[in-house]
């Protein structure tokens, strides 16, 4: 059994002189190692077995899974994704089901744990194995966070090395509190863990840390206060055999002190910031620092990221008449609805039909979706007539996301800084290729400038899994959801996203929701999708609100891609600016949790099946 889990220990990424060192940790070779004893007997096979653990985090790009495909942010014309959003699946055949992935890495982990003190000290000094122990412990937490992120409650293993396949496996679940309660011990202490760096950089980025446990911390405990998992009545009948509750049945407030004060403790470290980059006039840039965010190395915003380096995500949005895939990340319409105005007020207030067919306008906010505007894109540089939809709408709206009427203006190669045409018979319009913008609009936020399509230059990039930005609002949830709306940090915290998002404070854009608290969790609610927009957070956010049903259910919209126009005249049909039905979804109750794969509840008649599998 040992040679069968340890033989998974594959190649990291290859790194990158920009990015990371040729000589990191990611450049390991994969070895035939077949007993404990060769595992750990040298100080390069006991680090290749470390990075084994590591390699379950890079194995999976986060761009190709569900929380960024398959949400109302965007719709991709191409890959399984039309299986999730329809319905079509099952507990038999779940896409992107990791439930026997992460218990692998776990088991990898308990195994790694066991076995290092076989490494000689005359091979590894006392102060790097314990470095090495301390970060596979925190691994091992974060892959236990991940499960109860898709799955709830999990079974909890410590450090036993169970044999998957035989009777030692017929075990429950434990409760999500007892989850909860373990995970989060694991990452204090290793919070806690002198050996384990406070962060790490330069060779070592991406490895953990003591901040990347912190917050971590800080994001399950507030997964844990919020009302998916806190007294939610949905899940109340979920018991195991032994008529233990799996779910807590009653709301614990202070659920909401434990994940504020988590994510003071990230704060107090002092070590992150947010990406500011100034303009001319000294001021910050709103445009240039929400995209520095993404496209500069190592920066101190990003507290956990996964490093790509063969072009996946840029191959996706570049356009298909550039050589790219484009319609990999094609926003909604719903998501366009969400970016406020300049004036920091929203749009769109929400919707007067159950599908989002008829928008409920905010007369203040300086909005309109009827006519055209000669309007300079604030990225582009180029004036041109703009429907009015797309005028005067907040920086990170022009960053994120391309409509129709501009050129690809992400690219630094001039020749590739093409006209998008994206209706009917456009040059990335549907009848162009099946790789099309199927909702009208393209999305830039991610997209790398130095990265070129034709002939394919792929670029070194980080794509996040959690960054500075999401522990501000965090603490700003947790403080609107206690009730301390005096709070001054609430405020501070929240006005740091939005100046260096180019916005007025929330106080000042929204004057009426002074000491409202069920209009201020609005607005952070709404913050929080537009400033984590494609980034894979909203799948798990309206998951923990419990307003999926709202979001994700129903008909997903965009602009008329079918209209007709005419090739290379630098112009579009006046009838592709409508708001037009692109699919209906499927959201049903079940679908707030993944399933546990059918074939583990064949083996183990212990484990309980989540809610309306």
């Amino acid at each position: 059994m040992i040679t069968k889990y340890i033989k998974r220990m594959i190649l990291l990424l290859t790194a990158s002189c920009m990015m990371w060192s040729c000589n990191s940790f990611l450049d390991t070779t994969p070895e035939d190692l077949r007993s404990p004893e060769q595992i750990f007997s040298t100080y390069t096979s006991t680090q290749n077995a470390m990075f084994g653990v590591y390699s379950y985090i890079r194995k999976y790009n986060p761009m190709a899974m569900p929380s960024t495909v398959s949400t109302s942010d965007v719709d991709v014309v191409y890959t399984n994704v039309t299986t999730f959003d329809m319905g079509t699946w099952t507990a038999s055949a779940a896409p992107y089901d990791k439930w026997n992935t992460f218990y692998q890495a776990i088991r990898e982990a308990n195994y790694f744990l066991q076995n290092l003190d076989k490494c000689p000290e005359s091979e590894l000094a006392s102060d790097m194995r314990e470095q090495w122990r301390a970060e596979v412990r925190t691994l091992r937490a974060y892959y236990y966070a991940q499960l109860m992120r898709m799955y709830g409650p999990v079974i909890l293993l410590g450090d036993e090395l169970p044999d998957f396949t035989a009777v030692d496996m017929q075990r429950p679940r434990n409760s999500w509190d007892e989850c909860v309660q373990w995970v989060t011990s694991e990452f204090s202490a290793m919070a806690n863990n002198s050996y384990l760096p406070v962060v790490q950089e330069g060779n070592n980025y991406a490895r953990m840390s003591q901040a990347i446990a912190l917050a971590y911390r800080a994001r399950i405990l507030l997964q844990s206060a919020s009302d998916q998992f806190n007294g939610n009545p949905m899940y109340t009948g979920i018991k195991n055999s032994d008529g233990k509750a799996l779910f807590p049945a009653t709301k614990d407030p202070n659920k909401w002190k434990l994940a504020r004060e988590a994510a003071e403790d990230v704060i107090k470290l002092g070590y992150y910031n947010l990406v500011k980059v100034n303009g001319t006039n000294g001021t910050i840039d709103p445009y240039a620092s929400y995209k520095a965010v993404f496209t500069t190395a190592q920066n101190k915003e990003m507290i956990f990221s996964y490093l790509e380096d063969d072009g996946y995500v840029d191959k996706r949005l570049a356009p298909n008449s550039n050589g790219g895939w484009g319609g990999g990340y094609n926003p909604t319409q719903e998501m366009v609805d969400l970016y406020a105005m300049n004036n920091g007020r929203y749009p769109i207030k929400g919707y007067l039909d159950a599908d989002r067919n008829s928008p409920d306008i905010d007369a203040q906010a300086g909005y309109s979706e009827t006519g055209f505007t000669n309007f300079t894109h604030p990225i582009e540089k180029v004036q041109r007539s703009t429907f009015n939809m797309f005028v005067n709408r907040e920086p990170r709206f022009y960053v994120s996301v391309l409509y129709g009427g501009i050129s690809w203006f992400v690219a630094n190669k001039s020749s590739e800084k093409i006209y998008l045409e994206m209706f009917k018979n456009g040059n990335n319009g549907p009848d162009a290729s099946h790789n099309y913008f199927s909702t009208g609009y393209n999305m830039a936020k991610l997209a790398m400038p130095e990265y070129e399509a034709n002939p394919t230059k792929n670029i070194k990039r980080e794509v996040p899994y959690m960054r500075y930005a999401e522990i501000l609002l965090n603490y700003v949830e947790a403080s609107i959801e206690m009730g301390d709306l005096s709070n001054t940090n609430l405020f501070t915290y929240w006005n740091m996203v939005r100046e260096r998002a180019g916005l007025p404070n929330i106080e000042q854009a929204y004057p009426e929701a002074a000491g409202n608290k069920q209009k201020l969790i609005e607005l952070l609610r709404r913050e929080r999708r537009i400033e984590f927009a494609f980034e894979g957070m909203s799948f798990y956010d309206t998951r923990r609100w419990l307003i999926a049903e709202q979001t994700e259910r129903g008909a997903i919209h965009g602009m008329n891609v079918k209209a007709t126009g005419t090739r290379g005249s630098n112009s579009y049909p006046a009838d592709f600016f409508k708001r037009t039905v692109l699919e209906k979804r499927i959201f049903t109750p079940s679908y707030y949790l993944y399933p546990i794969p059918q074939s583990d509840l064949n083996k183990n008649f212990a484990l309980v099946q989540n809610y309306k599998w």
